[in-house]
């Protein structure tokens, strides 16, 4: 397992598999060099639901949050979410690499480490305290802001309930979305 396709496919392999050999491997995987194969073993993990993986997860979103993250290059064309419209990055002249980079990955990581901890459905403290940021800051790309309030509402804490009542007025339509029906569901639950 050398590289950084094969790392990916590991953890797509092992995702829903009980050996505990490949979860330990997955769960080194969540501190890769590559962005990516963190991407792939956080959502491996979360289809994995083991609640052994919740400590690993919220330090991989602490180390995601303190990461470096560029600020968006100038588009050309484009339009909403979820438009095919087509659009080119503009990155200025000198740009490295892994300036670039770090721009592709900018929420990716935080967000399938939030839906990975949703799907696993612990109401770790720690876990709760991170989720609750992410969901109600709006300095946070929208995906991340949206899978916070999935996984509040996968995992179903009533204590919940102040922050995703705050995120459905989001402004942003799919964080008011997703925490609206967080809502709903924990409601329903009581």
């Amino acid at each position: 397992m050398n590289t950084v396709f094969e790392k990916m496919e590991f953890c797509a392999a092992n995702a829903t598999q009980s050996d505990e050999t490949a979860f330990i491997q997955t769960l080194a995987l969540l501190s890769d060099a590559n962005w990516r194969v963190r991407y792939a073993a956080a959502i491996a993990l979360g289809d994995r639901r083991d609640p052994k993986a919740v400590d690993a997860l919220v330090q991989a979103l602490h180390r995601e949050n303190e990461a470096p993250l560029f600020t968006q290059p100038k588009l050309e064309g484009g339009a909403h979410a979820g438009s095919n419209d087509p659009f080119n990055v503009i990155f200025p002249a000198g740009t490295t690499e892994e300036t670039k980079e770090a721009w592709r990955r900018r929420g990716r990581v935080l967000q399938a480490a939030c839906l990975a901890l949703g799907n696993i459905g612990t109401a770790d403290p720690a876990a709760l305290e991170l989720l609750y940021e992410f969901a109600l800051n709006q300095n946070r790309d929208y995906v991340v802001r949206a899978a916070a309030c999935k996984a509040l509402g996968q995992i179903a804490d009533a204590e919940s309930l102040p922050v995703l009542e705050k995120a459905s007025k989001d402004e942003e339509w799919c964080t008011a979305c997703e925490a609206r029906k967080s809502v709903q569901k924990i409601r329903a639950l009581a």
